[in-house]
């Protein structure tokens, strides 16, 4: 738990009630507001890794299975907009060096 020290200073901050509604959903039973606060900006980004210990079995594998096909299909779409783009800009090189000459 992260308790913060009463000898801190206290900030006071608006939000709308909408908000208000959402973080108080998020603040466990026992966690103060500036409890709250700390541990979600200390808590790391969610990954697939850090999310497959909820899962079981045959779950677990499926989404690494698929996490790593989207990955796979990510980066084979990126190597070959680079290569468009490389295509692309040697062109417009070439032709401003035969308007130059």
């Amino acid at each position: 738990m992260f308790k913060h020290k009463h000898s801190m200073a206290v900030k006071t901050i608006t939000v709308t009630e909408n908000a208000y509604e959402s973080i108080k959903r998020m603040k466990r039973e026992s966690e103060s507001f500036s409890d709250l606060f700390v541990r979600l900006s200390s808590e790391k980004k969610s990954t697939g890794r850090s999310i497959v210990g909820l899962l079981k079995g045959a779950d677990t594998e499926k989404l690494l299975k698929a996490s790593e096909d989207v990955r796979k299909r990510f980066d084979k779409d990126m190597e070959e907009r680079k290569r468009v783009l490389a295509r692309q800009f040697g062109r417009n090189r070439n032709d401003d060096r035969r308007k130059k000459a």
